[in-house]
């Protein structure tokens, strides 16, 4: 497999995830940081876009099936939890999209921004495997991107979850790479995709 105009989709590094002290608190998540870091300083160096998600809802907005599956245990606009952890920070340009729905391309505007910027692949880490990051990755090879996902620079609340994630993906929506490998590809493709996207949401 060849990384052919690739983009990087970083999803939900939050501190409801990712905060000892938060609501959500995926203790394999942690774990994951300095992995996702190493991917998202690569595509700096190569110059190609870098996107991140965050999950929240306003107070008072319908919220659909997430609010009546998960009730009141979800992230809001304006709590510190739904913040991005300090460790990931987004450079001027590098936009960070709110989703409301597990799917980062349902009701948002990435698909329009990659498409925009001529992406073909889109590689995704984050949280969580088995949820945000697989809905997105179906989402974007329904939407005619060639999704990768990294194995290594996921987590979820079981390594049975993540691992069945994984397994489901790689039979017919996703390349499953770990970060080594990821890192190796880009440095050995050509890339036509450039840094373009560069507004917050």
């Amino acid at each position: 497999m060849k990384l052919q105009s690739p983009a990087l989709l970083v999803i939900d590094m939050q501190r409801y995830f990712l905060d000892p002290e938060a609501d959500a608190f995926l203790k394999s998540a942690r774990p994951i940081i300095p992995n996702v870091q190493k991917i998202i300083m690569k595509f700096r160096k190569q110059g190609l876009p870098v996107i991140f998600t965050r999950h929240a809802h306003r107070k008072g907005e319908e919220t659909g099936q997430m609010g009546r599956w998960w009730k009141d245990e979800l992230p809001w606009d304006g709590d510190k939890q739904s913040e991005l952890i300090p460790e990931i920070k987004p450079e001027a340009g590098e936009p960070i999209i709110t989703k409301r729905r597990y799917s980062a391309f349902e009701r948002t505007e990435i698909e329009a921004r990659l498409k925009g910027c001529n992406v073909n692949t889109v590689v995704l880490c984050g949280v969580m495997t088995h949820l945000c990051v697989e809905t997105s990755a179906r989402h974007a090879f329904i939407l005619d991107f060639q999704p990768v996902v990294v194995s290594d620079a996921c987590a979820t609340q079981t390594e049975e979850h993540h691992k069945a994630s994984l397994l489901n993906l790689s039979h017919g929506f996703a390349h499953v790479v770990d970060t080594r490998k990821i890192i190796s590809m880009l440095e050995n493709s050509k890339h036509e995709t450039k840094a373009c996207v560069n507004r917050e949401s």
